[in-house]
């Protein structure tokens, strides 16, 4: 598609009647008029790469550049480019290979452990760049992306590709990077030692999920929750922090449990140990189920702190309230508190999360996207006020990027054009011939093509009318991935060193091994009586090894084999 307008290349030029958010603007910009929108008429000169002056409607000076050119924007909107505060390229476009069969929050937890075998430091580095390229296109300056590291053998692969990422898009996606682990790893001191030490290396942030799983919250969450020492837990993330000088961002009560207040224990601790300003938090969804007083205690604690809260709209309206059957349609839509966060004084950011993986089917990291419907699913439409700030200034400043997510007189004229005129006309559409200006110069960059990502084995690369689970035979791929060195997206590093399975015999036995470990996983995190869920899981076992036996006596198998089904 031809870009909407045809700005050229230009060492200064005016962009005349552009509509912009106010709140995209400094603070003293005379502004003698605004829509019922929030948005203001302004002229906005450009040279060498720089915004020099915004000019409001009427008050403008005569542009007398010789060598410029004039852009009439005819009421078009121009806002600053993008600030995605929260995403997950390390196990982006990984959803079709391993497929979220159920869609839910634990469903999407086993097929990223699945997903393991396809990890090596070729395809980490190439899905991530992928999703760079996605960002750029779309107008994204600046990205925060989350690297699973609860193996080592993690560690030594996601901070190598995002630190090679990090310097190859430098000057066009300022990149950053969170270590990703659950609460209850920090029990290990020297692991995790060792892993703020690598994250302080790289420059990045440190990261937990807290009261994050779907029984977020329960005392029996022994994995995220952490009750019987989750004081202790948090102290040593905090110190660990303090000791490198590093900024810290969670993963906190993603569910719909009135229990998970993983937040307001976040909270506290960054009170306690003098940490204001330099948190993260991200989902939040447990909110919606606070009661007004426990709310009020959050909120005033998470404003104390100075916490800024990163919603996300997309991922969370797709996890959350799922009936993984199918056959009941979901009666809240997963966001965190918005307008009440926001009243309180505390900064609200709007983030992607995560793209085409198994959190979430689709997504491109386009943040118009992600602020199109977090505007519908979270009324900010009426009036849009200065929620442009939540992809722009707020989470630039979580980010400590001063120079992104604003309009203002020098600072680069790194801008998005769009035909739209007003938020109706800009959201109504997907605007996919937006101009970028990066130091007031269009890029000419394109999303890239799917097809770059063709590198899956067929017998593992899903459609609508392919099984999930193919146990006949299946020709040997033609393009493997390699054995990793390193990398994996489980605690479980023996996943690293296993081939997709390319004959009959080793199908089979890979299936039934991992429907024993799903049963298992899957009844233990639902149950909430211990021994029923115990002989559930030994029922479930036993004839899944007894199925698994049979079928090695018929294809014939190896000891090893035997032994890791009956494991």
């Amino acid at each position: 598609m031809p870009p909407c307008l045809d700005v050229g290349h230009r060492r200064t030029l005016r962009l005349e009647n552009a509509y912009v958010p106010v709140c995209c603007l400094p603070q003293n910009t005379p502004i003698p008029n605004t829509t019922i929108d929030s948005l203001a008429l302004v002229d906005i000169d450009i040279a060498d790469g720089f915004v020099t002056g915004i000019f409001a409607d009427g008050v403008r000076p005569t542009y007398s550049d010789a060598h410029g050119g004039v852009v009439n924007m005819r009421h078009g909107i121009v806002l600053p480019t993008f600030v995605d505060l929260h995403t997950h390229i390390d196990k982006a476009q990984t959803g079709e290979r391993s497929r979220n069969i159920d869609g839910t929050l634990s469903g999407a937890d086993r097929s990223t452990a699945s997903d393991a075998e396809f990890w090596n430091q070729e395809d980490v580095y190439r899905r991530m760049d992928f999703s760079l390229k996605c960002a750029y296109a779309h107008g994204t300056s600046a990205v925060r992306t989350h690297l699973i590291n609860m193996a080592p053998k993690q560690i030594q692969l996601t901070w190598p590709c995002f630190q090679l990422l990090k310097e190859k898009w430098k000057g066009k996606v300022e990149l950053q990077g969170v270590s990703l682990v659950v609460l209850s790893f920090f029990r290990d001191l020297e692991a995790a030692t060792e892993l703020a030490n690598t994250v302080a290396a790289a420059g990045g942030i440190m990261g937990a999920a807290v009261c994050c799983a779907e029984n977020g919250g329960d005392p029996d969450d022994d994995w995220t929750t952490c009750d019987r020492d989750r004081d202790i837990l948090l102290d040593r993330i905090f110190t660990l922090a303090k000791e490198r000088n590093l900024d810290l961002d969670f993963h906190v009560d993603e569910n719909g449990n009135e229990r998970a207040k993983g937040l307001l224990y976040i909270a506290r601790k960054t009170i306690q140990h003098g940490y204001q300003g330099r948190v993260v938090c991200g989902h939040c969804c447990s909110l919606c189920y606070q009661s007004p007083q426990d709310l009020e205690v959050t909120m005033e604690a998470t404003r104390e702190a100075g916490i800024t809260v990163v919603a996300l709209p997309l991922v969370n309206q797709w996890t959350q309230d799922r009936d993984q059957r199918g056959q009941r349609t979901p009666r809240w839509r997963g966001l965190t508190l918005l307008h009440e966060l926001r009243s309180h004084g505390i900064p609200v950011a709007i983030a992607s999360d995560n793209t085409r993986d198994q959190f979430y089917a689709y997504g491109d990291l386009d943040m118009l996207e992600v602020f199109n419907q977090a505007c519908r699913m979270a009324h900010l439409d009426r009036p849009y006020k200065d929620w442009a700030l939540t992809v722009g200034s707020v989470p630039a400043d979580a980010m400590r990027l001063p120079q992104h997510g604003r309009i203002a007189p020098s600072l680069p004229a790194n801008l998005v054009l769009f035909k739209g005129r007003g938020y109706s006309e800009l959201l109504a559409r997907p605007q996919w011939d937006r101009v970028v200006l990066r130091n007031g110069v269009p890029i000419d960059a394109e999303v890239p093509d799917y097809r770059e990502l063709d590198t899956v084995p067929n017998e593992r690369r899903y459609t609508a009318d392919q099984p999930v689970l193919t146990l006949g035979p299946a020709d040997p791929p033609s393009n493997p991935p390699r054995s990793p060195s390193s990398g994996s997206i489980t605690s479980n590093d023996a996943a690293f060193s296993k081939q997709p399975p390319v004959d009959e015999r080793d199908s089979v036995i890979a299936a039934l091994n991992a429907k024993v470990s799903s049963a298992a996983n899957q009844v233990m995190r639902s149950s909430n009586h211990f021994t029923i869920g115990w002989w559930v899981v030994l029922a479930n076992s036993m004839v899944l090894v007894c199925a698994a036996i049979l079928a090695v006596r018929y294809f014939g198998s190896t000891e090893e084999q035997l032994d890791s089904v009956a494991t």
